[in-house]
């Protein structure tokens, strides 16, 4: 038996009122979720970009076929996924300084290089692989490499004339004055 009169039953709730608390965790989910799986996209393209260079290439090829790293590292040596630094190219001139985790089955270690581009070929400054607890192994096998942090770029370098030596208008060289030193100051022989 009906003992509401007709016409005053209760409004029925709608469909968020009845669903809301199933709704805003899985769209913050969902969100979550997707900017995730965009930057892993990112990653993934940025990587694979920076890993087919040729300079990453070589590196890696010189030390994988190292016997003094196939010794530390043991075989088969495989490279990290977190390549740090940066690796800059435009035409015929370049830059590139990175490190690459290095993993092997006895062992782990860092692929340490420093490299510029001049033409076509990337000319390495710094090769160098660090195992914890073993000397540093150098993959240039001794050769003489310009100071760190630098990029000798010798083909783009204007030539300079050399600064004339002091003359006097009668080709006589200008010797330095003699002064006396001042009161309260005093001269250092070494």
């Amino acid at each position: 038996m009906n003992t509401m009169p007709e016409g005053e039953m209760a409004p029925r709730q709608g469909w968020w009122g009845r669903n809301w608390k199933w709704v805003v965790p899985t769209g913050c989910l969902g969100l979550l979720l997707s900017c995730g799986c965009l930057g892993a996209l990112i990653f993934g393209v940025t990587y694979q970009a920076l890993r087919g260079t040729g300079v990453f290439v070589e590196a890696l090829t010189q030390a994988k076929q190292s016997p003094e790293v196939r010794e530390a590292l043991g075989e088969p040596i495989e490279s990290g996924m977190m390549l740090q630094g940066s690796i800059q190219s435009h035409d015929d001139q370049g830059s590139a300084n990175f490190s690459v985790p290095l993993q092997g089955p006895k062992a782990d270690g860092t692929l340490l290089v420093e490299a510029y581009k001049d033409g076509e070929q990337w000319k390495f400054t710094t090769l160098q692989v660090e195992v914890p607890g073993r000397p540093t192994i150098d993959l240039l096998g001794g050769e003489p490499a310009p100071p760190p942090d630098t990029v000798p770029f010798q083909d783009s370098l204007p030539d300079v004339e050399p600064l004339p030596e002091d003359e006097e208008p009668g080709g006589e060289p200008v010797e330095p004055e003699e002064r006396e030193p001042e009161e309260g100051q005093k001269d250092i022989e070494l």
